[in-house]
């Protein structure tokens, strides 16, 4: 992750190594109990098909969906 200030604004410039990220929103929605395990692959080519913007966005809806299950738990 890089963090830069120009003269106008602040910026952030992140890099995410794709098939990282598509394992990881599998993680985290099998932990969330919204993804069954064994659909895992079958949802990683849907994923490989989304460009990297819409991939960034189900990362961290992901991650937020397995977060209230993890509340919800408690």
């Amino acid at each position: 992750m890089t963090f830069g200030k120009d003269e106008h604004k602040d910026w952030v410039e992140l890099r995410l190594d794709r098939q990282t990220t598509i394992n990881t929103i599998c993680r985290n929605l099998v932990d969330a109990g919204v993804l069954l395990p064994e659909e895992a692959e079958r949802y990683k080519g849907v994923l490989r098909e989304y460009d990297p913007l819409t991939l960034v966005k189900v990362l961290l809806e992901s991650h937020q969906l397995r977060e209230a299950h993890e509340e919800a738990q408690h």
